[in-house]
């Protein structure tokens, strides 16, 4: 009599907890898939928004190196972007109204406007070298990289902005050629140079130097070393691609609009860091007119010797044939 009592309770129990769990799963599943739209949204409205206007500008002081002189700027804009550059001119005879080709160059993160050094002359070319808008550690660890998030994904969706705010300044300088601007990015800034251009006309010739698509993709390959073990290292890749909007981000989803103006991808052949099908899938995404070319060696390195032969090869392209 007694075990026929108890049966059916537990039975009721039992199901109570099936349905609750049913519903946690499911409040969950439902956060965890609002978060990711959220996190994926379109970033352009955001991002055109932030670039806003150039407030304000200062110009720190001129230094001559050799036959050349350079000068650090740091712009602000209304919306609170904030970017730093360095740019470098060749000391020239020519008179002050003379127009010269501008290059802007976004590197890897922990080179930023220094990447200046690494171009000792750029003959009559005016090289703007930018630092990324981000002010936290360049390589956090794990703590510093959870309690730094937001500052991340902010870096990210603010540098496309100011690409374009450092336009606003530059092209306002009397020396600069409007009608020949050269932007650059070379591996980590690969992509948003990409977008930059996709949104800003006044970018004649786009070159992507060791960058590939995909945000997922070389972020798994760059965790490699510190991540071995390949399950966690896919999940963390994952996350952190989520976490910066790679899927919005993502330099394949903005090349087509690129075009008509050139846009030219120089790529190692046994670059470690991006998968070759990610290199093949940016360029195949972008309209012509476009070129490709490989030279040999791996990633590039924050090294004078490595780096020369690369340079040299870019800089000797843009002056042998200006962009239509």
């Amino acid at each position: 009599m007694s075990a026929s009592v108890v049966a059916p309770a537990t039975s009721r129990r039992t199901l109570r907890r099936r349905r609750l769990t049913a519903v946690a799963a499911a409040v969950v599943l439902t956060v965890c898939i609002a978060g990711s739209l959220w996190l994926t949204r379109d970033p352009e409205p955001r991002m055109l928004e932030r670039r806003s206007r150039l407030a304000g500008v200062t110009e720190g002081p001129i230094v001559r190196e050799g036959n050349h002189e350079l000068r650090d700027v740091k712009l602000r804009a209304e919306s609170g972007i904030e970017v730093e550059l360095t740019v470098k001119r060749r000391l020239s005879d020519s008179g002050a109204d003379t127009r010269r080709p501008l290059a802007v160059v976004l590197g890897g993160h922990r080179t930023a406007r220094s990447a200046v050094q690494f171009i000792p002359d750029a003959g009559e070319m005016i090289v703007a070298a930018l630092s990324y808008p981000y002010a936290g550690e360049p390589r956090p660890d794990a703590l510093e990289f959870v309690s730094d998030i937001p500052n991340i994904r902010q870096a990210f969706l603010d540098t496309p902005p100011a690409i374009m705010l450092a336009l606003d300044y530059l092209l306002a300088q009397p020396d600069v050629d409007p009608a020949w601007v050269e932007l650059v990015g070379v591996s980590l800034g690969g992509p948003f140079v990409t977008i930059a251009a996709a949104l800003d006309q006044r970018i004649s010739r786009v070159w992507v130097v060791h960058g590939s698509a995909g945000s997922y993709g070389p972020l798994e390959v760059s965790m490699r070393r510190e991540i071995p073990i390949p399950g966690l290292r896919h999940v963390a890749a994952a996350v952190s691609a989520l976490i910066i909007n790679g899927p919005s981000m993502a330099p394949e989803n903005w090349a087509h609009r690129i075009a008509p103006r050139p846009f030219i991808m120089v790529n190692a052949r046994d670059d470690e860091r991006m998968p070759r099908e990610l290199v093949e899938r940016l360029f195949e995404r972008a309209n012509e007119p476009k070129s490709i070319v490989w030279l040999p060696g791996g990633h590039v390195r924050s090294s004078a010797a490595v780096l020369k032969p690369l340079v040299d090869t870019v800089v000797a392209m843009m002056a042998s044939e200006p962009p239509p």
